[in-house]
């Protein structure tokens, strides 16, 4: 089958893993951490759960990279669901994915975003920055990919300086001696361990960014699951180092009421801790900036998930309609909008760790239906052409199909009330089948 978007292949390895590390890395990182790690009692559950969470996002870019090399295509979970279990899935997958891991995920970090230049505007509301961030963008990103791409590789490599430089920094100066009260350890087989994991894999959500943007990836054969590796392994690395910081300013056990300084994050306040003078300000300034790059890519990202959806019926075909500049603008148009409105309504909330749940739990299964997969097509269509096959196959796909299940499973025991508003929420889009996707048919 030819493929239809061949025309409009522009982005190469660089660009496409630049996307892959400038959705990952955003508001999750720097906030993540201080709203679980006391629950965990000890420094080492805090890295044992970003370890295990780039665990699970390395064995899941090795399974979507089989995917992608076989749907080389827009679309990602939604694109694999559709194929793989029938049109009802890919569009709860489609529509979850956009309003969780790319809406939902962007109103979070610019919010946090307006947060942090309300530390050096302190008139300015953060809802207001947010939505003047989320316009603007949009803006650059109707102009065109190429202009879009430009400015998303100069965020993404300034943003990945920034880091590495705070990282050094760092671990330059003495860890701090904070004296805490003896916490039990809850294990690593936890339900508090489970809870914890969803809300890191926040800060992983984007490691399958590339098959999102497939159709307009160079060579996608290859270049599509070697971004997805590539990009996830580097920044599961400086996660790690990211974390080891923030313990050296506060060990786990003293984050207690960590989450309760809601959007600012246990990044600025490690670096408030261990650096003195005007460090934490240039620090601030420095995460608007990482910030930025993110927003940037998942709008550009989020839109071709809308674009993907409606090609296929299961949105409104005026969804996919494309500009001059043959940049899908309406489905830009509705994601600002449908931004600016969740940007309104969670700016009313400050408990982060109850969002990143709620983010968390659809978008864990959704990938994990994705990532299974891989092992029904190895059956079902054995003979098929796979450019790239899971190294280790069978394990990568299982362990992810596992931790996923163990995630679920756990945080629907651990915190109820939030598995129950995201169960309620699936159900919500469900119903909506039947009026935004006209033309699919069962």
């Amino acid at each position: 089958m030819s493929d239809p978007e061949s025309n409009r292949r522009q982005l190469g390895l660089f660009s496409a893993t630049n996307a892959v590390i400038a959705t990952m890395i955003g508001a999750g990182i720097f906030g993540a951490t201080g709203g679980f790690a006391h629950k965990l009692g000890t420094d080492t559950n805090v890295l044992l759960v970003w370890l295990f969470c780039g665990l699970l996002a390395l064995t899941g870019a090795l399974s979507l990279g089989e995917l992608g090399g076989m749907m080389p295509k827009g679309g990602g979970s939604y694109t694999y669901n559709r194929h793989i279990y029938g049109p009802t899935a890919g569009y709860l997958s489609g529509v979850l994915s956009w309003l969780l891991a790319f809406v939902g995920a962007a109103a979070y970090v610019t919010l946090l975003l307006g947060h942090h230049v309300q530390l050096l505007a302190p008139s300015v509301p953060p809802p207001l920055t947010a939505a003047l961030v989320v316009g603007v963008f949009s803006i650059i990103h109707c102009t065109g990919l190429r202009q879009g791409t430009w400015v998303n590789n100069a965020f993404t490599v300034f943003k990945v300086g920034v880091i590495v430089a705070f990282i050094a920094a760092g671990f330059s100066v003495p860890a701090k001696a904070v004296p805490v009260a003896v916490v039990s350890d809850p294990g690593i087989l936890s339900a508090p361990f489970a809870a914890a994991m969803i809300s890191a894999s926040f800060a992983y959500l984007g490691w399958e960014t590339t098959t999102w943007i497939g159709g307009e990836v160079a060579n996608p054969r290859r270049n599509l699951p070697l971004s997805l590796i590539v990009g996830t392994l580097f920044v599961t690395t400086l996660y790690l180092l990211l974390n080891m910081v923030y313990l050296r300013a506060l060990p786990a056990a003293a984050m207690v009421g960590e989450s309760g300084q809601g959007l600012q994050g246990i990044g600025q306040h490690a670096a408030n801790i261990l650096f003195s003078g005007n460090v934490s300000q240039w620090f601030n300034l420095l995460i608007i900036v990482v910030l930025l790059s993110t927003t940037s890519t998942i709008i550009m990202v989020g839109a071709r998930i809308l674009q993907a959806m409606a090609a296929e019926g299961q949105l409104p075909a005026w969804v996919r309609r494309r500009n001059r500049r043959d940049v899908p603008a309406n489905a830009i148009l509705i994601q600002a909008i449908a931004l600016v409105t969740f940007i309104g309504a969670a700016s009313t909330h400050q408990n982060t760790d109850k969002i990143l749940l709620f983010i968390g739990l659809p978008t864990t299964f959704i990938m994990g239906g994705a990532v299974l997969g891989v092992l029904l097509l190895r059956r079902r269509e054995c003979n098929r052409d796979r450019p790239f096959r899971v190294p280790l196959y069978p394990l990568p796909p299982l362990l992810f199909v596992a931790l996923a299940a163990w995630m679920v499973i756990s945080t629907i025991q651990y915190e109820w009330r939030a598995s129950l508003g995201s169960a309620v929420l699936v159900v919500i889009v469900w119903a909506l089948k039947p009026v935004l996707a006209s033309r699919s048919q069962d």
